[in-house]
């Protein structure tokens, strides 16, 4: 029994005194291969630099130099570099920080001569002795900001960024109370708004996985009158088969009003946009490529004096371009909602059967009906009768196009293209429907 309680006490003591002096190591680690990583990438995350870093056994303290990205040109030019602390205190599993600017900023400032002093804003996190990240930014309400005539409140928010050991798994939830803003005859109010994110990286900065983001309201109040947007939200994801990629687009409204509008109200939006089966390594490049690009502009703008980017460069996007259009790449869109309560919908969907380069497509041009054995495409649309009818100019319009089917309660188009081509039931050639286009466009 002595000796059990013995072995118990000095197990009690290497937690107390031998866990939080292994976590601190181990953070230490984690934070230098973090660092590198930023680093590793600075021209799109920016630079940061290790002051100092004072590990204890039961706690540390860091001093670090953040450095924008110049993409960031801008900020980095009125704010400069951004010194900071972060203290911490050792756990058994891993440690607990927070961190607080340093120094004299634009921001400290603005805190000190808008805010009393009082920073609102808090940045906190922890990190695993298994590796994991979780940073978070919370922000505290504040009421009566007066800035150039302007009255702000700022909401309660609070933004959390998790990630695994190998940076590769990010997942990030926020959300943030409603707040409005006042002054020289507009008014601005912006409800709840919450996101949710969970990105898998497939390479380099490119990712994987779904994003929602919900706004509850947005109104803008000025001379004009009254615009709002009520119940948005945007729903983005990525997915990878292997050697191609999928992305989708999904934006929804529950009702949109803007003064001088066609329309008294326009409700249950919903739009969307697809692209399937998006060839994986001309994405890759297409991104890398857009990456050099708007790095090697900033970098000239920065300095004038340095020649300017090579004209030549932009030849190298071509068959990056041509990588991507491979048979069964498909792009569907979609559009849906009540106009004064009455429902319109356009649907559009193209796939691409054959394999295509830049240079052919001057066959849409010179020989379509070889064009058209390469892809598939369908347009449909349907909008109410009452609703174009009470709309006199595009009314008359509809009334003398060709392409539009009218019937009892609907103006509609269907139409299919590709190796054989339909339009509303009918089947005809290329050259019948080319004439129907004609005869549609105004004089």
């Amino acid at each position: 029994m002595k000796k059990l309680i013995i072995a118990l006490g000095l197990l009690i003591a290497v937690l107390f005194f031998g866990a939080p002096y292994y976590t601190g190591k181990v953070a230490e680690t984690e934070t230098m291969k973090l660092v590198d990583k930023i680093n590793a990438s600075s021209a799109e995350y920016g630079l940061t630099e290790v002051l100092s870093y004072d590990r204890g056994i039961r706690s540390t303290s860091a001093r670090y130099k953040y450095t924008p990205p110049i993409s960031f040109a801008d900020f980095a030019n009125e704010f400069g570099d951004i010194i900071y602390r972060c203290d911490s205190d050792h756990g058994i599993t891993g440690i607990d920080y927070s961190c607080a600017l340093e120094g004299e900023s634009s921001y400290s400032k603005f805190v000190a001569e808008h805010l009393d002093g009082i920073d609102p804003i808090s940045v906190f996190g922890s990190i695993s002795i298994f590796g994991s990240i979780t940073q978070s930014i919370s922000l505290d309400q504040v009421k009566g900001i007066e800035i150039d005539g302007a009255s702000l409140n700022l909401p309660e928010a609070l933004v959390s960024i998790s990630t695994d050991a190998k940076t590769s798994k990010f997942y990030i939830s926020g959300n943030s109370d409603a707040f409005e803003m006042e002054g020289k005859g507009e008014k601005f109010s912006v409800g709840k708004m919450t996101l949710e994110a969970d990105f898998a990286r497939v390479v380099g900065s490119f990712f994987t996985g779904e994003m929602l983001i919900k706004l509850e309201h947005f109104t803008s109040n000025d001379a004009l009158g009254e615009t709002s947007v009520k119940g948005l939200s945007v729903l983005s994801s990525a997915s990878d088969q292997g050697d191609t990629l999928s992305s989708k687009v999904l934006l929804s409204a529950d009702q949109v009003i803007a003064p001088g509008s066609l329309f008294e109200s326009i409700k249950d939006i919903d739009i969307s946009l697809d692209f399937i089966g998006l060839d994986k390594q001309s994405v890759i490049e297409y991104q890398e490529f857009t990456e050099r690009l708007q790095h090697d502009n900033l970098t000239a703008l920065k300095n004038p004096n340095e020649s300017q980017t090579d004209p030549m460069q932009m030849t190298q996007l071509m068959p990056i371009l041509e990588g991507m259009l491979k048979p069964g790449l498909e792009i569907n869109a979609n559009l849906s909602a009540e106009f004064d309560n009455k429902p319109s919908k356009i649907g559009f969907d193209l796939k691409l059967l054959d394999s295509l380069t830049i240079e052919q497509l001057s066959l849409f041009m010179s020989n379509p009906d070889d064009a058209l054995k390469k892809i598939h495409l369908l347009l449909n649309a349907s909008f109410d009768k009452g609703l174009i009818d009470s709309q006199p100019m595009v009314a008359a319009f509809i009334a003398h196009s060709p392409l539009i089917a009218a019937g009892n309660d609907n103006y509609a188009l269907d139409l299919e293209l590709g190796r054989k081509i339909e339009l509303n039931g009918k089947a005809m050639s290329f050259a019948e429907l080319q004439t129907l286009v004609l005869a549609s466009l105004p004089l």
